[in-house]
């Protein structure tokens, strides 16, 4: 399933609707934990106990409630930090193209969480004539934009929320995809920043080891 998205680079003067589709396909190995209970095999499953009660899924719920027991709709709210009043995050529909990064910012400065393949709209037309003139025409919108960013060797950076959850908003880099003479585009979302604590400067000097000291051997295996 592909999400709506149109992405505009003013600065070259670029604009097409696509959609984006979570590359992470990877399913966790399905592993089951079996017990033998009077000499018959039962799967065992973990879960959250309370009093040894066990609570089974889908039999709490969460409510948002003050220190006295009162009960409140989430509409009723206003959401603070440090004092000043946050909102929550909307879903980007138009991925503004706010700057443009050197290409090796992507793995070099950034953890990647997510990443998503960008893929041409047919614009919800509903003949195929004009279905197949959008998708032409965002294509060609693209390329465009795959190739000022091959060209330059850089990604594009834009605020990118793939949801309307949480409060803490989060940015996304187009990068040019160019696999056995195919071409495509996708975004990473980055989890954090990489902090670097030891980088070092210039060429360093090989130092050689001392001689020997009182005729002693040093020993190697080989």
């Amino acid at each position: 399933m592909g999400y709506n998205l149109q992405v505009v680079d003013e600065k070259n003067s670029i604009t097409f609707n696509g959609k984006y589709e979570n590359l992470s396909k990877y399913k966790k190995p399905s592993v089951k934990a079996m017990a033998s209970k009077d000499g018959v095999e039962v799967e065992v499953k973990e879960r959250t106990v309370y009093q040894d009660q066990v609570l089974v899924p889908g039999s709490t719920q969460r409510k948002w409630i003050d220190d006295q027991g009162n009960q409140y709709a989430k509409s009723e709210l206003v959401f603070t930090y440090e004092g000043e009043e946050v909102q929550e995050n909307t879903q980007t529909k138009v991925f503004h193209v706010e700057q443009f990064q050197p290409l090796v910012n992507y793995t070099d400065m950034y953890v990647i969480d997510k990443y998503y393949e960008v893929y041409p709209s047919d614009n919800k037309m509903k003949k195929d004539f004009d279905r197949d003139i959008a998708i032409k025409t965002n294509l060609s919108h693209m390329y465009k934009l795959w190739k000022y960013l091959t060209e330059n060797d850089v990604c594009a950076r834009g605020e990118f929320c793939t949801s309307s959850r949480g409060f803490m908003a989060s940015d996304g880099y187009i990068r040019a995809i160019s696999i056995e003479g195919k071409w495509a585009l996708e975004i990473g979302v980055f989890k954090e920043e990489k902090i670097f604590q030891h980088l070092n400067e210039g060429k360093p000097e090989a130092v050689k080891a001392s001689a020997q000291v009182g005729g002693r051997k040093r020993l190697k295996m080989v």
